[in-house]
């Protein structure tokens, strides 16, 4: 082999060496801020002894900070507010007269999040796993007045007897699990991701958990 071709297999063993490094270094030991328009779809939800809820598709902000510890996993702390229109179905206990009724309410959701992510690769464009843990403060905004005398079953909040209707916000456990693809902006330092989210909040007792459908785009910048 002439001196030329070893000069040129030695350039190419050189850049595949190089190109796993050079990706890695795209994320690897970085941290990142994050803000995200997050859409969740409406959805029919059933509670206990008749008690029901239908919400509208909604938009929230989202916002996320995170730190990248080599080219494939981050973990940080996931915030986001949304709120969405929803018609609510009271249903009385038995074996109470009174029929079952509803109402128009907001429902607001504010969730902070212990997130952790899996890049499949540290290229530029990859598919990613996430997930996640932490709290939601939930704000039902149930009508203000006084309850019937008989006991109501609500949506979200369980049964209520007599004296008046609670409207303070719940602060219940949150935990989250989603799909998507990432892509790093070359140059530095910005970065773009599109992901499917499902979350699911406890309302613990009899209520459950809720589950909601989630579609984000993150708008990124690393530092």
């Amino acid at each position: 082999m002439t001196l030329k071709k070893w000069a040129s297999a030695a350039g190419l063993a050189a850049c595949l060496v190089a190109a796993p490094a050079a990706a890695q270094a795209l994320r690897a030991g970085k941290s990142e801020l994050s803000v995200s328009p997050v859409f969740t779809a409406g959805k029919h939800y059933g509670f206990p002894s008749g008690a029901s809820s239908k919400t509208d598709s909604s938009y929230g902000l989202g916002i996320q900070w995170h730190h990248n510890f080599d080219g494939h996993w981050s973990a940080g702390l996931d915030g986001e507010f949304s709120r969405a229109d929803y018609t609510g179905t009271a249903a009385p206990a038995a074996p109470s007269a009174t029929p079952p009724f509803s109402f128009d309410a907001r429902i607001q959701t504010t969730t902070l999040r212990l997130a952790f992510d899996y890049s499949f690769s540290s290229s530029q464009l990859t598919p990613f796993v996430t997930g996640g843990f932490g709290l939601a403060f939930v704000d039902t905004n149930l009508p203000t007045g006084s309850a019937l005398n008989a006991c109501v079953w609500y949506p979200y909040w369980g049964q209520i007897c007599g004296g008046a209707v609670p409207t303070k916000t719940m602060v219940q456990v949150s935990y989250s699990g989603g799909v998507g693809v990432r892509y790093d902006l070359n140059p530095e330092p910005y970065f773009l991701r599109a992901l499917y989210d499902t979350a699911w909040i406890d309302f613990g007792g009899s209520i459950g958990k809720n589950t909601y459908s989630q579609l984000r785009v993150d708008f990124g910048v690393k530092f």
